[in-house]
């Protein structure tokens, strides 16, 4: 094994170190008060701008906050910066890498900023309308709620048009509703078609399913639009209601707390309708033998219903689903099946 002498290792060494201090060093070159002169700022923070020295500067002549870039030399007549943000904001933060946008104030209103290295007109782009926002990341998914009039509500962060209305009172009320790009103008037709204040989509298929409360009545129903076609799966006028699921003849519907089932569209075509009414306190699907049924409590005990009719098929005396005895009962899929 080659050996390197105690001289030489010292000088590398001592190399090294003064690199080191050296690149520590100019990340903030000159005294601050030489930068806020060169700069002509009222005061500084140094940070980065993805891996490049950066400072966020309140100006002398604007009184607000900007981003620069900053290329630094070895006297302070050799400094360069260039805007990234002009200063135009009395809040202003530096962009983590994962941001792609970030919320800023401006004379008691907030705002959206974009990635100004994404979106080219990022700082013309904003507008500070907004009482407050408040941005929230969830499973990698960025959502910005805002509040009007005390309110709060959804909006699209790139675009900024109103996911859900300003009716909660707080924030942690208001759902997270997600969309796929494709699916945003269809969200737009359907809010105002529907004269819905919430639109969600089914997140288990991209057919165009959603369900969509009615500002006025707040009762919810269900619709397919795809293109310039219009489905109505379910009318508005329940409290709550379910997506159906993969290949599911029928879902759950709600109103006045009490459960009922709804036919699916896609399976009954005209004969689609609530065939189980909206009496009882919880439901649990089974599958025995490879047909579908269906369990519900009603008066805190358990019995067996023909989800397809709607008529009780046992009596309801059983405390839990474990004890059920087994659905023996004829459960028909279609209606032109003999019982």
């Amino acid at each position: 094994m080659a050996t390197i002498n105690t001289p030489i290792l010292k000088k590398i060494s001592l190399i090294a170190i003064t690199m080191l201090l050296s690149k520590v060093a100019f990340a903030q070159p000159y005294p601050k008060k030489d930068i806020l002169k060169k700069i002509k700022a009222k005061d500084l923070i140094w940070g980065d701008y993805f891996g490049e020295d950066a400072i966020l500067a309140k100006m002398k002549s604007t009184k607000k906050w900007g981003l620069y870039r900053v290329d630094s030399g070895m006297e302070i007549e050799d400094l360069e910066i260039e805007e990234i943000v002009s200063p135009k904001f009395d809040s202003l933060s530096f962009f983590n890498w994962e941001d792609r946008f970030q919320i800023v104030k401006q004379e008691k209103k907030y705002g959206i900023l974009l990635l100004p290295s994404e979106v080219p007109d990022a700082i013309n782009r904003v507008n500070c309308k907004y009482e407050k926002l408040l941005h929230k990341r969830v499973d990698d998914r960025d959502y910005v709620l805002f509040q009007k009039n005390g309110k709060w509500g959804l909006i699209d962060w790139f675009d900024e048009f109103v996911i859900v209305d300003p009716i909660f009172e707080t924030p942690n009320e208001v759902p997270l509703v997600w969309m796929e790009n494709w699916a945003v103008e269809t969200f737009k037709k359907a809010k105002q078609k529907l004269k819905a204040d919430l639109v969600i989509f089914d997140p288990n298929n991209g057919d165009g399913v959603l369900k969509a409360r009615n500002k006025k009545t707040k009762k919810w129903g269900m619709y397919q639009f795809i293109e310039d076609m219009e489905q109505e799966l379910i009318p508005m006028k329940y409290d709550s209601i379910n997506f159906f699921p993969f290949n599911g003849k029928y879902t759950a519907v709600y109103n006045n707390g009490k459960v009922g089932f709804y036919l699916s569209h896609w399976s009954y075509d005209d004969n689609t309708k609530q065939s189980v009414e909206c009496l009882y306190e919880d439901y649990k699907r089974f599958n025995t033998d490879g047909v579908p049924k269906l369990a519900v409590k009603k008066d805190g005990k358990w019995g067996w219903v023909d989800w397809l009719t709607g008529k009780e098929k046992s009596e309801f005396k059983y405390e839990t689903v474990d004890d059920l005895p087994y659905p023996f009962y004829k459960q028909n899929l279609w209606f032109d099946e003999n019982d």
